[in-house]
């Protein structure tokens, strides 16, 4: 990968932080709409409106608690949330919540990402972790066994993962499992359930290559860390022997049901790519996705959790300032840092990856359908 440097001086240009605030919020309300339209369409209105109560709650929580921060250091309340983004982590937050959350939980969720994830360090800017990933990890952790009236099937990624163990072994067990959610088409299109704004990939992605087009993101993480889960999940599918779909070889229909499932597109797109909790250079943005990617894979394949998105993003955010300082000193050393740094990670990925394989074997007689939903009601382990 061909990394470039800038001497001085440096120029100002046309992308303010404001400007790319601005662009992004518009791009997550698209998915946020699109979402809404599927909920009601599929289930009703009653789950239309419960997705926007959701984000209402959210914001609410979120003004609340940056109005009441600005006050206790004693400053202008508006230009502070003008200028802290808080309604960015707030959208976030509720796309990656299950529509069936409960609106006490979404609260104390925007709270903890707000003020625990984000103010308590300084507020924007001074984060450490990504404000959004702590508050679904909040979720996660506390409030996974609560859910509201509105009740729908288990999400794909804990169906695949408890029955399957992330690894259908040919085309008739693959079948059974895609009949499931609507196919192919239905994963594409988001038309399962799961969390609100991580289903929908194909609105996700071209929101993502317009942001990219727009260079509100860098394009880099997003392909390498799903390029990193791709190479990884495609060794997987050659060493244990997963079967062909359909003249479709294992090492490619694989890989892409690896992509399609979780939050894996909407993290790699709209969290991994947060400017405060990734690093600054492109060389430490790169060995920052390549990391989340490896630790990804792994933990779906050998970890007792049906995702890995969502941890992968708050582990590699605690590496951020190691791999800074790692990539500090002059502009050539840190070029050739960076490439070593980049080989020896791919190395390391390369290892887990075999090591991870050793330990999984397709599955050609999947569990009863009794054993398998262990998740009766939508309990999203997505990011």
């Amino acid at each position: 990968m061909k990394l470039n440097f800038h001497v001085s001086p440096s120029l100002r240009g046309p992308l303010t932080t404001q400007r790319i605030m601005k662009e992004l919020t518009c791009g997550l309300l698209i998915i946020f709409v699109l979402a809404v339209i599927n909920y009601t369409n599929l289930y009703g209105s009653a789950y239309g409106l419960q997705c926007v109560w959701i984000l209402l709650c959210s914001l609410v929580t979120m003004f609340i608690c940056e109005y009441l921060f600005a006050k206790i250091r004693k400053r202008d309340p508006k230009k502070e949330i003008k200028n802290s983004f808080g309604w960015v982590t707030a959208i976030i937050l509720s796309l990656m919540m299950p529509v069936s959350v409960p609106l006490y939980a979404v609260i104390v969720s925007t709270i903890f990402a707000i003020v625990f994830a984000k103010m308590i360090f300084g507020g924007f800017g001074h984060n450490i972790f990504n404000p959004a990933a702590v508050g679904r990890a909040v979720i996660f952790a506390s409030f996974t066994g609560a859910t509201t009236d509105l009740v729908t099937s288990a999400t794909p990624t804990a169906y695949i993962a408890s029955t399957y163990g992330w690894l259908p072994a040919n085309e008739n067990v693959l079948d059974a499992f895609l009949k499931n959610y609507g196919g192919w088409k239905g994963l594409f299109l988001g038309t399962y359930p799961g969390a609100l704004g991580e289903t929908f990939t194909l609105a996700i992605v071209i929101i993502g290559i317009f942001l990219i087009v727009r260079k509100i993101i860098d394009w880099r993480v997003p392909v390498v860390y799903l390029g990193t889960i791709f190479v990884m999940t495609a060794i997987i599918a050659i060493i244990t022997g997963v079967g062909s779909y359909h003249g479709i070889p294992g090492f490619l229909w694989y890989p892409v049901l690896h992509l399609l499932l979780g939050g894996v597109v909407f993290g790699g797109f709209f969290m991994l790519t947060d400017p405060v909790t990734s690093p600054t250079s492109a060389a430490g943005r790169t060995i920052f996705a390549l990391g989340a990617g490896i630790l990804t894979v792994l933990i779906r394949m050998t970890g007792n959790l049906p995702e890995g998105c969502l941890y992968s993003i708050l582990l590699m955010n605690m590496m951020t300032p190691l791999i800074e300082s790692a990539l500090d000193g002059k502009q050539l050393d840190i070029l050739k840092k960076a490439k070593h740094g980049f080989i020896y990670l791919c190395i390391v990925g390369l290892a887990l990856t075999i090591f991870a394989a050793c330990k999984v074997h397709p599955v050609t007689n999947p569990k009863g359908e009794s054993e398998a939903k262990v998740v009766e009601q939508t309990e999203v382990d997505v990011l």
